[in-house]
Formats: C-alpha cells, structure tokens, sequence
C-alpha cells in the first residue's frame, strides 16, 4: 500500500488570474525549461515575443456583428458570419498533440487566457444550436462550461508544468433570497473570477495553486509585481500546495538579466529545494 511519506513531488499546476497588466503572462517566462503556450488573447504574443516560446494562435475569426435586442431579440441582418472553426482547429491541435507526443519536448505548457478561450468555446456552442449572434440561454453556458472543463481535463494529463491564465472582476458579492423571506451572501466586495458560473467552482478544483496576480507603485511610482497564494477574505477561490510559500509573494523580475529563475519561476525553484526534491 502506497504511503504518503514516499510520494513524489508532483508537477504544478498554476490557474494565475487577476486583472490585465498584472504580470500574469509574464510570469510564464520566467518558468524554467522548454515552454509551449496556446494564445487565445492576442495581446498576449506581445509579452511573449523575443522570448523563446514555442506557440499556437486560435484568435476567432469574423463574428457575427448585428445589433441583437435582449428583450424581442430584434436584430439587424447584415452580417453572414462564417462558422466558427477557432475552437474545433484548437481541439485538433490539441488532441493530437497529445496522441502524437507532441508535448514531450516541452517542460511548460501555458494558455493565455481562459477568459478568452471561454467565449470562443461558447461561439461554437451557439452555432451548434443554431443560435449564432443570439444572447447565450443557461443551456448554452452549461454546455460551455461542461466543454472548458474537459479541455482543462485534458491539458493537465501530461506531466508537465500547466500555467493557465485568467481575469478577475472587483465587485460586490450579491444577496439571494431564501424561501424562508431572509437573505444568502456577505455583500461584500470581492475579487471575483471573470469566467462563467459554474467555471468558478469546478476549474480551480484542477489547479494545485490557484493564485491572484497584481501590481501595486512604491513610493517613487516604480511598479512592483506580486502574487497572493493563499485566502483572505477579498479572494476565498486561491490555493497553496507548498507551505514553503508564504501568503503573498514579491515576483517582481529585473529585465536587465535572464528571466527564468526569477518571479513566479524563482519562487517555484526555491520550493523545490526546500521540499528536497
């Protein structure tokens, strides 16, 4: 029988979210070894150039421009959108990336952003349905979230690193009423992960750190660069594997010298050697 004491380190699996400009992608250079990123935000082939990375660019195509009222669904008809193929070219790739051993020459594979790869998943749901250009139903967010769960399912399968990324929205926690005439939640302001409901809940149970990027000025407007791995009552969704990793951590990186070891990559490397690894 398997004991505890005796198992192995386990690779990472990082879900980084926060808000855009908070260091996110970059915190993918900074992870050692050999790295493949899946690009699905555009802005994000702007970090990563000069770099050496290895990627594959699913940007959606034409999309369905007419106005569309939420009330009558009234809508323009001027638009001849073609079928959206972003997301089955990105499964493909995928799949057979896997099936091949595609990925075995690679220490870290990366997906920039599940935010955007959300609404692509979902443009296809819509033209599955017949629904292209309408507003989404509960059964198109369902069946979109069913289908990020199994890609995420998926891409963690190989032993590798996993660095995904993803956005946050400060807002306050809403209040549902109860049958018994009362009222659920804090109504506090929170950080809230910007994915879809149930994506929320189910996707960081993938994760073995789910942390929160951001960027704050000292007192000379110099940017610096953290992440906060573990819970606090702005942020109860992160996670922490290691406890040799404190609750907030500086990963600010110094582009004047290579950046693998320093950031979010120092930080893990510091972790393998305290755990003996």
């Amino acid at each position: 029988m398997p004991n505890a004491q005796d198992a192995p380190m386990t690779v990472n699996t990082i879900l980084n979210v926060g808000s855009t400009g908070s260091g996110k992608t970059n915190g993918f250079l900074t992870l050692p070894g050999k790295k493949f990123m899946y690009i699905f935000d555009p802005n994000a082939l702007a970090t990563l150039r000069g770099h050496d990375v290895e990627y594959e660019l699913f940007i959606p195509e034409q999309l369905d421009l007419d106005a569309v009222t939420l009330k009558a669904l009234n809508r323009d008809k001027f638009s001849t959108p073609p079928e959206p193929k972003t997301y089955p070219m990105f499964e493909n790739h995928l799949e057979s990336s896997i099936d091949s051993g595609f990925f075995d020459k690679f220490d870290v594979v990366g997906l920039d952003s599940i935010t955007t790869l959300t609404a692509v998943v979902l443009d296809r749901i819509l033209w599955l349905n017949k629904r292209t250009g309408e507003h989404p139903t509960i059964a198109d967010n369902v069946a979109t979230v069913n289908t990020v769960i199994r890609v995420f399912r998926t891409l963690i399968t190989p032993n590798k690193t996993i660095y995904i990324t993803g956005h946050v929205d400060y807002k306050q926690e809403s209040y549902k009423a109860t049958e018994v005439g009362g009222a659920e939640g804090s109504g506090k302001m929170l950080n809230v992960m910007y994915f879809l409901g149930g994506l929320r809940k189910r996707l960081p149970i993938l994760f073995s750190e789910v942390w929160l990027s951001y960027g704050e000025p000292d007192n000379k407007d110099k940017m610096h660069y953290f992440v906060r791995t573990q819970q606090d009552r702005y942020n109860p969704y992160l996670r922490c594997s290691s406890r040799f990793i404190d609750p907030v951590e500086d990963v600010t990186v110094d582009w004047s010298k290579p950046l693998e070891g320093q950031g979010i990559g120092g930080l893990l490397e510091r972790v393998t050697i305290a755990e003996g690894a």
